[in-house]
Order: C-alpha cells, then sequence, then structure tokens
C-alpha cells in the first residue's frame, strides 16, 4: 500500500514475452467464449440486449437511444451496440441474422480487458508467470458467473473489473499505457454503478501513495462518476429496498464463502433454508453473519496490517458486495434472493472474482499455517469453477435459434422474436409505441417491454 513509481523495465521472471502474452490471450479468449458454447451455434442476444435496448433503438431516433437511461441509469455499453446494429441491419451492411454475432464479439473483446491487465500490469501481487495464469483462471472459472459473458448488457462488470484491478496495480511506465488506463475508469461509470462504488477507494489510494498518476485516474473515474450521477441517474422503482447489516452478512458469507468453497447446488441450498430461516428465526442468519465477520474481516485487517497491495482488490470486492447486497438488488421482490446465489448471479461476479485475485496476493506473504487454508480454498475456488464450467445453468445453456426466429419475423414483420431466457421477445415491426415513466414498480402491462413501464411487470414482449 505503500507510495508507488512507474514500474521499471519487466522482469522475464514476472513477465510473458509478447508472443507469449498474445498466445495467453487468446486461450483465455476461447476458455470466455465456450463458457456459454451453444450462444454460438444459436445465436443468442440476452434478454433486455434485444428485448430494450435493441428494440428502443430499432423504433426511435439513434440519437435518443444512444443517450437514454434505463432502469435508473445510462449504459452507454449497452445502448450504443443495439444503436449501430439498429443502423446495421437497417441500412444493410449485415443481415438480421447475424446480428447476435456482432454484440457477442464486441462483449468478447471488452471481456478480454481484464486479461489482458493481468497479464501485462505490475504488482507485488502478481509476483511470477504462475500467479498471472492463476488470476486468470480466477476470472474465468469463477462460479455462477455466466450471466455477465458474451453480452453487451453486462459489459459494466468487466469493465469495473478492469477498475479494480487498475486500482491494485503499479502505475506503468509508459504514457501511452497510462493514458489506455483511463479509458475503462471513464466508460465504467457511464455503464452501470458498479464502476462508481470505486471512487472513494481511488480516493483513498490517491490519498495513500501521493501520487500524481493516481490523481488522473480518480479525475477520470470520478468524472465518469459525475457525468452518470449528475445527467442520467434517477431514483428507480424497484431500487432502493435496504437490506439489514446481519442479512447482508449472512448473503456475503452463501455468495462469497460458500459458493466458491462447494459450489451453486449446495450453496443455493444454504441460501434457501437461511432465507426460510429469516422469516422465522435470526439465530442462523446471525451466525452466518459473524462468520462473514471473522473470515473476511481477518483478512482485510491482515493484508492492511502487512501493507499488501492485495488489500485494495479485497476491500474492492468486500465492498462491492455490501453495497449491491444492501441496496442493488431488488430484494423487495424476493426477500430471499439475497441469500441464493442462483438469483442475480450477475452480483457475484465483481466479489468472487476480486476475492479470488487478493488470495493470489495474500498467500505467499501468508504464515506457513494461514497460507495452507488459503491454498486449500484457491484450490477448492479454481476446482469448483472447473467443474461447473462445462455445465452453465439451465437458462443461460441453451436457447432459440436467432436465423430461425428471424426467418418468423421476415414472413411477418410484427412477429416478436423470441430471444434468450425462451420466454423474453423482442419488438422489431415498423410500429413504434410511445413509453411514459413508470409511475411505480408494478408497471404498465399496457406498455411494451423495451419501454420500462412494460419491462417492470415482466412482460415477454
Amino acid at each position: 500500500m505503500s507510495a508507488t513509481r512507474p514500474d521499471a523495465a519487466p522482469r522475464r521472471a514476472d513477465r510473458f514475452t509478447r508472443p507469449q502474452t498474445l498466445l495467453i490471450l487468446l486461450a483465455f479468449a476461447l476458455l470466455v467464449a465456450l463458457r456459454l458454447p451453444n450462444a454460438w451455434v444459436h445465436g443468442r442476444f440476452q434478454d433486455e440486449e434485444a428485448t430494450v435496448f435493441l428494440a428502443y433503438a430499432w423504433h426511435f431516433p439513434w440519437e435518443e437511444a444512444l443517450f437514454r437511461p434505463f432502469g435508473g441509469y445510462l449504459n452507454i455499453g449497452a445502448n450504443a451496440p443495439g444503436v449501430l446494429l439498429a443502423h446495421l441491419v437497417k441500412s444493410g451492411v449485415i443481415k438480421l441474422e447475424y446480428a447476435p454475432y456482432l454484440t457477442m464479439t464486441l462483449a468478447l473483446v471488452v471481456q478480454l480487458a481484464p486479461g489482458l491487465l493481468l497479464l501485462t500490469g505490475k504488482a507485488d501481487w502478481l509476483p511470477s508467470r504462475t500467479a498471472r495464469c492463476l488470476a486468470l483462471l480466477v476470472v474465468v472459472l469463477a462460479p455462477s458467473t455466466e450471466e455477465v459473458y458474451l453480452n453487451t448488457l453486462h459489459i459494466q462488470f468487466h469493465l469495473a473489473l478492469c477498475a479494480a484491478i487498475i486500482l491494485a496495480l503499479d502505475i506503468p511506465r509508459r504514457r501511452a499505457v497510462r493514458i489506455l488506463y483511463l479509458v475503462p475508469l471513464l466508460l465504467g461509470p457511464l455503464c452501470g454503478p458498479g464502476a462508481i462504488l470505486l471512487v472513494p477507494l481511488f480516493a483513498l489510494r490517491a490519498y495513500v501513495d501521493r501520487d500524481p498518476q493516481r490523481a488522473f485516474q480518480l479525475t477520470a473515474l470520478g468524472l465518469g462518476a459525475l457525468i452518470q450521477m449528475l445527467v442520467f441517474y434517477y431514483p428507480s422503482p424497484i431500487r432502493g429496498h435496504w437490506l439489514d447489516p446481519l442479512s447482508v452478512g449472512a448473503a456475503m458469507f452463501i455468495r462469497l464463502f460458500m459458493l466458491p468453497l462447494v459450489g451453486l447446488d449446495i450453496s443455493e441450498l444454504l441460501g434457501a433454508l437461511l432465507g426460510l430461516s429469516r422469516e422465522t428465526t435470526l439465530l442462523f442468519v446471525s451466525m452466518a453473519a459473524l462468520a462473514s465477520a471473522v473470515i473476511f474481516g481477518g483478512l482485510l485487517l491482515r493484508s492492511l496490517r502487512r501493507r499488501e497491495t492485495a488489500f485494495w482488490l479485497l476491500f474492492a470486492g468486500l465492498f462491492i458486495a455490501a453495497v449491491t447486497l444492501t441496496y442493488g438488488m431488488t430484494s423487495s421482490i424476493d426477500p430471499k434472493a439475497p441469500f441464493r446465489p442462483y438469483t442475480g448471479e450477475r452480483y457475484n461476479f465483481l466479489p468472487v472474482v476480486l476475492l479470488g485475485l487478493a488470495l493470489i496476493g495474500i498467500i505467499p506473504r501468508a504464515g506457513p499455517r494461514l497460507a495452507i487454508w488459503l491454498k486449500a480454498f484457491l484450490f477448492l475456488y479454481l476446482a469448483v469453477g472447473a467443474m461447473y464450467y462445462p455445465s452453465p445453468m439451465d437458462w443461460l445453456a441453451d436457447g432459440p435459434s436467432w436465423p430461425a426466429e428471424v426467418a418468423k419475423w421476415r414472413a411477418d414483420p410484427n412477429y416478436q422474436l423470441t430471444v434468450w431466457p425462451k420466454m423474453r421477445r423482442a419488438d422489431l415491426s415498423g410500429i413504434p409505441k410511445p413509453c411514459t415513466p413508470p409511475s411505480s414498480a408494478a408497471g404498465d402491462p399496457r406498455a411494451p417491454r423495451y419501454c420500462e413501464s412494460g419491462w417492470l411487470v415482466g412482460k415477454t414482449f
């Protein structure tokens, strides 16, 4: 956690050569792409990618669709591909049959950015080539996180991960690289709230390091956050329902500790039992919350005392988990949802990955006894991730054939195209319907799904 200076020339002991980096990045890309192999077979839009963002861009002017906030914030990472696709398809540049392959490829490119940072960045928590390879496996094998892959809807989480990694990396030696680091810091907050949560951590590190380059990073992240919060953010009817601290601690125990330790099936069962017990007694919820405090609080205090750079990764993961579980999840719809890692698995991604990365940095400097336990946890993390890798959850693993849906649409332009998951449908008709702001979380059943008031009622079209 001490002040850092621009890194010296890379050492062969802890860095890969450029050809090696490209080869490993290609392998990482294949692992990411193959998490959902049927998506490439059938062509896949994930729900709001087509039912909200593409459909809205299809019906309304590009400048309106590009800067339209939805669900409480601007997601430029989903808006821009929707606008681009609508323009390319309508102008005949690409056929609608191939449209999802463009968004999947764009998402894949962004999702390689964390891997590139881990391969090329310098930090004392990445002391060897082995550590870098383990870090890549942590990212791509994190259990119950398939929801954030191969779709532009959730590249916000990968940009937030980039920001958290940059927070824990040394300042690059080359000016061009320092400038490139500012790109995800600026774009991340314009895609979603995850990166915004890192602003106070960047401010703290800038204060601790007293390095002007940290101030530049804070400025880029803060500027994106300021634009999002002042121009686009608005209260959403489905958010703002607070979860009590005991429940947050218990949910963190299930999602951050049990999930990577025993996998989705057992942790989902334990989470369901916790949710049920919360309605009758707080004993088990209190015990899980206490376990969270002991495990994660102990790791956090230890890394802080030893001034480990991995502290920033651990702090970021725990802070993001606490805030999203407290305020970000739609717990008003299902009070048991925070305890069940199957529900809203996108909220697992950042905390679980950052915890795994932090362990890579903490283990080499841990005492013998602690190192044994942490190594065992990291081993189980990767083993569980590898076990679930070929078997993604059913609603993400397969879906309708997009070309077949387009064929039906060409026969009837008013046909609603089915996307993944199978119950969702995209309106690409030639009949736009105006949207009215939602007056409550109940929404408006008369509105199309690309309007927030229609989306709130869970309409399939």
